[in-house]
Parts: C-alpha cells; sequence; structure tokens
C-alpha cells in the first residue's frame, strides 16, 4: 500500500473558530470556494485572539489545502503547542510531514498519539508505510499481516506486504505475497507490474495469456499501463522484443499523456546552473558551509548503478546506508521560496554563513533517516545531480559521486522501468536523450569549475574490474579499504529501489547489454542525445587556472585521476 494520500484524514481536521459570527463567515467561504477570503477572515481572528487554537488550526488546513505545507505545517506545530492533548492536530502534523517526505518525524507523531487512538485500519496503514519509507522493514511487513488478517482479501494490503518483502531480501516471500494480490484482484495491473519488477520472477505461459486477456477487458487507464509494463517484461524474458518494446512504448505513451508540454526538459535549469555556478562564485564563498565530511553523495541518472555503490559503500565499516534522502532537494526549494522560487537567484545572493546555515540543516535532517553511530553515511538520490552546485556550497567536504552509465542502456534501461511517481522524463526515449545530455553538460561544468570535486564512476567499468574500482572509489571518499566491500552482495540490510534484488548478487555483465536488441527502435534516443551519445564518458578540461584547485579540498581530489 503505498503511502497515505496527500492531505489530512478527515477525523484529523481541525474545527473552524470558536467565534461564532468568524465561524459562520470562514465556512461560507470555503464552501463558495474562496480560500483567500477565508485565510483573510482567520488571519484577523488570529490578530484579536492569538490563542485561538481552532482558527490557527482551521488556517493551517487552509493553507494545506492551498498547497503551502510549510506555512500549514509551522502553524499546526503553533496549535498543538497551545493544545498538546489535542491528538487530531498531532495527526494533521504528522500527515504534513509526512507530504514533505519528513517521515520519521511523522512517524514519531504518529507514535506519540495514544495506541488505542491509532488503531484504525487507515492509521496503521500510514504507519506500515511511513516505516517501510525508513528502512525499518520487519516492522512494515508485522504490520501488513496484521492488517491483512482483517482483510484477507485485500490486494492492495497484498501488494504492499509483496514489496517490502521484496525490498527486505524474501523475494520468494514477495512471489508468494504478490500471487495472492492477483488472485484477489486479477485485473490490479499494479500488482502484476511488482511482479515484473522482481528481477529473477518469469511470468509462465499461463502468465501471458491472463495478461493479454485482461488488456482486453475495460480496464481504468492506470490498469492499462501497469499491464503493458509488466506484458513487455514478460515479453522480454521470452526474447519476443519487438512485442516487448510494443507494449514498453504503449505503457509510457499512457503515462506521458497528461504530462504539461515541456514538463520533462530541464535544459533551462542547467543553463541556469552553468551561468551561476562560476569560479568566482565559489571564490566569493570559500570557507563557508558545514564543514562535516559525512554525507556521502551518489547522483546520477536512475538505472546508472547508483544502488550498487550505495551497496558497497554500506558495506564498509565506517559507512551507513540510508535511502533516496529528498533532504537537499528541500531544503533547495525552501530556499528559493523568498526569490520567488528562483534557486539561483536565492544563491547569488547568499552569504557563506546562509550556506552554512542548510548545510547544518540538511545534517540535523538526515540524521533522523539514520541508525547506527558510523562516520559516514550514503544518501543515493540520484536527482541530486541537480544539487550538486548547492551541495558544494553547503556541504564543502561531503563525497559527490557520480554514478554514470553508458546512455542508450541506461536509457534504455529506464524507457522501461515504471516508476510509480516522479521520474516524468523516462516516459519517452526522446525526453530520455535530452535529459541525460542535460545531466553531461551539468557534470562537465564542475568539471570545469570545481575540478576533482565530483568522482565518476562508470559503471560499465565497475563490472569489468570491481576491485580496481571499488579501491578508486574508497581511496576518494577518504576510506581504508575494506574486503566487506568487494563481497557486498552479503551485506544484510534493507534496499529501498527496484535493483534491491541485484544488489543482493555478486557483480556481473548480466544486463549490461540488454538494450542491444532494441536498437532498431533506439533512433529518437541516439538523435536527442547529440554529442552525449559518444562523448558520455568524457571529462570537461580544468578551467587553466581557476582558483578552485586550491578552493576542492585535499579530499575531494583523491583518486579522481587515478
Amino acid at each position: 500500500m503505498s503511502e497515505t494520500a496527500a492531505g489530512t484524514p478527515a477525523a484529523a481536521r481541525p474545527a473552524l473558530p470558536s467565534d461564532a459570527l468568524v465561524r459562520q463567515q470562514v465556512g461560507a467561504a470555503l464552501r463558495a470556494g474562496n480560500s483567500a477570503e477565508a485565510e483573510r477572515l482567520l488571519r484577523g481572528r488570529i490578530a484579536q485572539v492569538p490563542n485561538d487554537v481552532d482558527a490557527i488550526a482551521a488556517l493551517a488546513d487552509v493553507l494545506a489545502n492551498s498547497g503551502r505545507i510549510p506555512e500549514a505545517t509551522a502553524l499546526t506545530h503553533r496549535a498543538l503547542t497551545l493544545a498538546p492533548n489535542a491528538h487530531n492536530l498531532r495527526l494533521q502534523l504528522s500527515a504534513l510531514h509526512q507530504q514533505q517526505s519528513h517521515h520519521p518525524i511523522a512517524l514519531s507523531l504518529l507514535r506519540q498519539v495514544p495506541p488505542e487512538l491509532r488503531q484504525s485500519f487507515e492509521l496503521k496503514a500510514r504507519e506500515a508505510a511511513l516505516l517501510g519509507t525508513i528502512g525499518q522493514r520487519n516492522e512494515e511487513i508485522a504490520i501488513y499481516k496484521q492488517l491483512i488478517e482483517q482483510r484477507p482479501k485485500d490486494s492492495r494490503l497484498w501488494m504492499s506486504l509483496g514489496t517490502a518483502l521484496n525490498y527486505a531480501g524474501r523475494a520468494d516471500e514477495a512471489v508468494a505475497a504478490l500471487r495472492k494480490s492477483i488472485k484477489s484482484a486479477p485485473n490490479y495491473g499494479e500488482a502484476w507490474w511488482t511482479l515484473a519488477n522482481l528481477k529473477s520472477f518469469r511470468f509462465d505461459d499461463r502468465d501471458v495469456a491472463a495478461m493479454r486477456k485482461a488488456l482486453h477487458d475495460n480496464l481504468a487507464p492506470v490498469d492499462t499501463l501497469h499491464f503493458h509494463f509488466a506484458l513487455g517484461r514478460a515479453l522480454e524474458q521470452r526474447g519476443e522484443h519487438e512485442q516487448a518494446f510494443d507494449h514498453y512504448a504503449a505503457g509510457n505513451r499512457l503515462r506521458a499523456a497528461n504530462l504539461p508540454p515541456g514538463s520533462t526538459r530541464v535544459t533551462g535549469y542547467v543553463d541556469a546552473a552553468i551561468r551561476t555556478f562560476t569560479p568566482e562564485l565559489f571564490e566569493r564563498d570559500k570557507g563557508g558551509g558545514a564543514q562535516s565530511n559525512a554525507p556521502i553523495f551518489v547522483v546520477g541518472l536512475q538505472r546508472s548503478g547508483s544502488t550498487l555503490i550505495e551497496q558497497i559503500l554500506a558495506s564498509h565499516p565506517d559507512v551507513e546506508g540510508t535511502a533516496e534522502l529528498m533532504t537537499m532537494q528541500h531544503l533547495a526549494e525552501e530556499f528559493a521560496a523568498p526569490n520567488g522560487g528562483n534557486l539561483f537567484q536565492a544563491i547569488a545572493r547568499a552569504n557563506p554563513e546562509s550556506f552554512r546555515a542548510i548545510g547544518e540543516e540538511y545534517l540535523a535532517r538526515a540524521s533522523n533517516f539514520r541508525r547506527t553511530d558510523r562516520a559516514r553515511f550514503v544518501d543515493k538520490l540520484p536527482a541530486n545531480w541537480m544539487n550538486v552546485g548547492l551541495i558544494r556550497l553547503a556541504l564543502p567536504n561531503a563525497t559527490i559521486i557520480d554514478a554514470r552509465r553508458n546512455p542508450l542502456a541506461c536509457g534504455w534501461s529506464n524507457f522501461k522501468q515504471h516508476y510509480a511517481s516522479g521520474v516524468t522524463f523516462t516516459y519517452s526515449l526522446e525526453s530520455i536523450g535530452f535529459f541525460y545530455r542535460d545531466y553531461l553538460r551539468l557534470m562537465q561544468h564542475f568539471d570545469r569549475v570545481q575540478p576533482g570535486a565530483i568522482l565518476h564512476m562508470i559503471h560499465e567499468d565497475l563490472v569489468d574490474d570491481p576491485e580496481a574500482q571499488i579501491r578508486r572509489m574508497l581511496d576518494f571518499t577518504g576510506l581504508k579499504f575494506d574486503a566487506a566491500c568487494l563481497e557486498f552482495h552479503k551485506t544484510k540490510r534493507a534496499v529501498h529501489t527496484p535493483s534491491a534484488e541485484q544488489v543482493r548478487r555478486p557483480i556481473s555483465r548480466e544486463g549490461l547489454d540488454s538494450w542491444r536488441p532494441y536498437e532498431p527502435w533506439l533512433d529518437p534516443l541516439k538523435h536527442a542525445l547529440g554529442p552525449a551519445l559518444d562523448g558520455w564518458r568524457s571529462q570537461a578540461p580544468t578551467l587553466a587556472g581557476s582558483v578552485l584547485g586550491q578552493y576542492c579540498s585535499p579530499l575531494s581530489r583523491r583518486g579522481f585521476y587515478a
């Protein structure tokens, strides 16, 4: 079961203001859809009666429904401070933190509610989802099993249990749970796709026939696209490549149909980043930022080997693997907000103290996802490649590793991978090509202006010569070599990505060339890649005489040219 839907549960909705007239006026404004008037009335009431808990909570609700989540969070916290026994407010605050991916905080708030008040199905399911996001898979699994006892034919519960079991490394149990999900709802497309997403699982002839039959039924679009992706995987396993491609393409077309034109392009963002992050900017803010070297950021495009790198690093006794943390992205958005959402304008106007505050806040928030006292930790959010500039300013001693893979292999792997949300650039071969091209441009820019700041780990090189590449990576990170990193597949930890099964097996060349049978249909990807098609391994030459050779710490330069 995916995380609780955005928004506050109905049971946790705050009352309207205690003043009868204001309550009536606010209610009328909300019924008329005039949230601005409701906000004005509530702010007026709070100005007159600063401790009106109901008015504060109602204003938080209005702001949350308008998408102003950080403001709503602050107001709800204020209301809860005034009324610490108002458990409906605690649940509301938990839901708001969950919407912002502050999962440990959301879970802590939820568990502060007395047990007898959080036994509802909805709250138990939310607790399980939160446990899963912070890697406490055994507790998550236990709750899903309890819920299944109440609703043994709930296909979504069985699917959620199967997903949790897979991430916990219990593949056989995951298959059994997903089979029960499908048995309860044969046309539930997401369960079929989740089964397909188990890398070691193979569909049989009956499965293929059932999926083809389902596609002729009157399915909801969301089920149809999941069946297309699942059937694509099944046909690929059978070597029926043209039909597999057709199904992958059909699924992607359905996903892309509702996207606004141009929403998958980041060319303008990368152009602005290149204009902003100059040698002069880094020299201006030299000495700023939080000085901790604890974070190790693994960035790049999805399906580029970042989970493998994370697993190798997390096998080191001094490194903890966390998850794909949205922390830096949220901080970037909050930092940009006073400048109308323009991050680069905010960076240009900031000072070293501002970046130090961002770095310290990152470390504080990231600590909520940590479970050990190891000196270093991995933050493996691929999209942080777009935040490399801010990371260098806020955490100049952090390690940044760029996971990179042949763009045709990476592009095809993304095209056939259906993501639950967020990774919208993968819904067409052309958009994947443009996205990869922009990612490469920004990485090469930092090679010029921050020489040695980023270690580029080529996936194909890691597969071909793992020990040399692992030693190179550990050297760059400032870690002593440990043989456990060579046996990463034996490390017992929850993995939170589609590569969960793959990183529990030794490195092999399996999958490196899986794109080749589909090359006849990859021309749109090749054309969009442009110079990145042949230049993806290259690093841009360092700017001659750059002051940044002195700016980059010795730690972050180590091993870059090895």
